[in-house]
């Protein structure tokens, strides 16, 4: 059954990924709309993981960009689900919760 729910995740990870959400990434090139490229560098911090009075949650501080975190949550019952976080800015930290019955297990970030 473990296997099932960390396929899932990766599936839910890879559609994130695919929609430009990443949870820490490389200098990569991109064209403006002049068509001139350009060098961005969206990078983040290790997620932490968080726990408090009503539930589980983690928080990540990233560079280069606004951003917003996401976590994928994992409830006993085997729903798998994900949840937003704040915007932040450049330098700054966003914190994302599961329900209070639920796991942390990936975190990340995406630019804006």
């Amino acid at each position: 059954m473990r296997i099932r729910y960390r396929a899932a995740a990766t599936a839910l990870f890879l559609a994130l990924a695919g929609g430009g959400a990443v949870s820490a990434a490389s200098p990569a090139a991109a064209a403006s709309a002049s068509g001139t490229p350009r060098t961005s560098s969206f990078s983040c911090d290790a997620w932490r993981y968080l726990r408090g009075a009503n539930g589980h949650g983690a928080s990540i501080t990233c560079h280069g960009s606004p951003f917003r975190e996401y976590v994928i949550c994992h409830r006993p019952d085997g729903h798998l689900y994900f949840r937003l976080g704040n915007r932040a800015l450049s330098g700054g930290t966003s914190t994302a919760w599961c329900d209070r019955s639920g796991e942390v297990i990936e975190a990340g970030a995406f630019p804006f």
